[in-house]
């Protein structure tokens, strides 16, 4: 009797383990086939387009049917040649830089991933997802870094087909209300997604074109040309006067120049304006990158160029009228005995430190540096305009910025980079001025403004255009830019990253905005009364058949 007694016993008890282990087996299964296939409800409301149907995680219609006509062609149309030579296919592939847990918890990242998930859902052919948590495997994604000394982030994202890529950091996928603001209001994913995927696939780079004729050293720039093309550009030269720019040239460099461009009545045989040739550049959302220094002479026509942008080089004056570039020396942030290679302070407000965030945002921000640098102010015309900004952590951060507002024309622009307090600035062999914490001085600069241009029937682009002063030009000498030791390399690709620009579909112009937060139930018809029916039914009747089974088990023992 006994020994039948523990023999029910263990049975039961190995019968509850199993049913258990069965449970829990059953539940991992089923979450990992529901993820895979996304197996959820989105029940965030259908509010972002008036003809309806759109939620925060789902993608449209529109998306999909763009992926469906130009991104899925241009990815058979590459495996189509890959085949013929007897290669494998390849597929696009979302890498998230870290772990997908922590993916998953940032508001951010999940919508994003949501984003690529879906995209793999409708095309599992063409898109892959994977998750590199760079922080324990930086060598995953070394071939996705511009110089030895570039950075990969945890919280950027890796769009990758073939040999074509972009890092992405995740605030270009948000909008905020204007440009000053670091808070977003709303999600531009899907925009945002189609002009990158529209850029890995298409079959032409866009071009970045170094300036020439003013007699700059373009020798001394190797590796930043190299990170140039890393960042997804053709590199080009061009003699600004006598050649036109190539159609598909976004961005314009000049570095070092050491004669001024061309104005309106140019006496050379061409007559050409260059100062025309930029400013029509400009008017297509395009980008001009200017490095300059102490030694940098007085460029009257670009001078006056720039002031339009809201940039001018900071000049001493002597008593005979003569004019000489202020020399920054800082005797605490240097690396130099003498203070002349500055140590930068980021800017921690505006366009100019979104630039930088995803280097701040680490315990020990990377040192960039500014050898030979000469101080830019902004222009007589811009009035300096105070913002407040909130802190995650609740505190409120206080900085300024300058703006422009005429004949329909309105630019910002944001300091990026500045010295530290202590800094001096030098003219004619003396100190001319001494640095305040209201008056840094400012080493790097970023102005924008607002355009919209149609490329073509479906595409438009509706970036900025930019104008980005460095004020040292071996800010990006190959000294310092194949050095592991400083955050130069990072800066350039963010800023590359921001003052790019990509073609943006025309008829997505819809955002999903975070300020309204309702669940949406009139999609299943759930009534007031009916859903706490299913609670309450939900509820009684585990707590019935437990019930049950516990009064069926004691009867039988009692009445054995």
């Amino acid at each position: 009797m006994n020994n039948n007694r523990l023999t029910r016993r263990a049975i039961g008890t190995a019968a509850t383990a199993l049913v258990i282990v069965a449970v829990i087996l059953l539940n991992v299964v089923f979450s990992l086939v529901a993820d895979h296939f996304m197996w959820q409800v989105d029940e965030t409301a259908t509010r972002y387009v008036n003809d309806g149907g759109m939620s925060m995680y789902t993608i449209d219609d529109l998306f999909v049917k763009l992926v469906e006509d130009s991104i899925v062609p241009a990815v058979e149309a590459v495996n189509a040649d890959r085949a013929a030579r007897g290669e494998e296919p390849i597929r696009i592939n979302f890498i998230f830089c870290a772990e997908r847990d922590f993916v998953y918890g940032s508001e951010k990242h999940r919508l994003l991933q949501y984003t690529a998930m879906n995209l793999r859902r409708e095309f599992p052919d063409i898109f892959d997802i994977s998750y590199i948590n760079v922080n324990q495997n930086p060598s995953a994604v070394q071939k996705y870094k511009a110089t030895s000394s570039t950075r990969i982030y945890s919280s950027q994202l890796i769009i990758e087909f073939g040999t074509e890529f972009r890092v992405c950091s995740p605030e270009l996928f948000f909008l905020k209300s204007d440009e000053s603001s670091t808070d977003y209001w709303a999600y531009n994913g899907e925009q945002k997604m189609a002009s990158l995927l529209l850029a890995v696939t298409r079959a032409e780079s866009p071009v970045a074109c170094f300036t020439t004729n003013h007699g700059e050293a373009l020798d001394r720039i190797t590796s930043f040309r190299t990170l140039v093309e890393r960042a997804g550009y053709v590199v080009r030269d061009i003699d600004l006067e006598r050649d036109e720019l190539p159609e598909n040239c976004r961005l314009l460099i000049t570095y070092d120049p050491q004669t001024d461009f061309y104005g309106f009545g140019n006496p050379s045989a061409t007559g050409v304006s260059e100062i025309d040739r930029l400013d029509k550049f400009l008017d297509n959302c395009y980008s001009f990158l200017l490095f300059v220094d102490s030694d940098t002479p007085e460029l009257p026509l670009l001078d006056e160029y720039l002031e339009e942008w809201g940039v001018a080089v900071s000049r001493g004056e002597n008593a005979d009228g003569d004019k000489d570039n202020y020399h920054l020396r800082d005797p605490q942030n240097r690396l130099d005995d003498e203070g002349y290679t500055l140590i930068g302070s980021y800017a921690t407000g505006g366009t100019g430190a979104s630039i930088t965030s995803d280097m701040r945002n680490v315990t020990y921000p990377a040192k960039v540096v500014f050898s030979g640098a000469t101080a830019l102010r902004w222009a007589d015309g811009y009035k300096t305009t105070y913002s407040t900004q909130t802190e995650d952590d609740g505190s409120e951060l206080k900085f300024t910025y300058g703006t422009y507002y005429k004949n329909g024309v309105t630019r910002y622009v944001f300091d990026v980079f500045t010295t530290g307090k202590d800094a001096a600035a030098e003219a004619f062999g003396d100190t001319y001025e001494i640095a305040t914490e209201q008056n840094l001085f400012k080493l790097m600069t970023v102005t924008s403004e607002q355009r919209s241009v149609q490329e073509t029937q479906y595409l438009s682009t509706r970036d900025p255009s930019y104008v980005c002063v460095v004020g040292s030009t071996d800010f990006v000498s190959d000294a310092v830019l194949d050095s592991t030791a400083y955050g130069n390399a990072d800066v350039m690709l963010a800023t590359l990253r921001v003052i790019g620009r990509e073609v943006v579909p025309a008829h997505m112009n819809y955002f999903k905005a975070f300020k309204e937060y309702e669940v949406d139930t009139s999609a299943y018809e759930l009534k007031t009364s009916t859903r706490v029916a299913t609670v309450v039914w939900m509820t009684l009747i585990p707590i019935a058949l437990c019930t049950t089974v516990g009064v069926i088990v004691n009867v039988k023992r009692k009445f054995r």
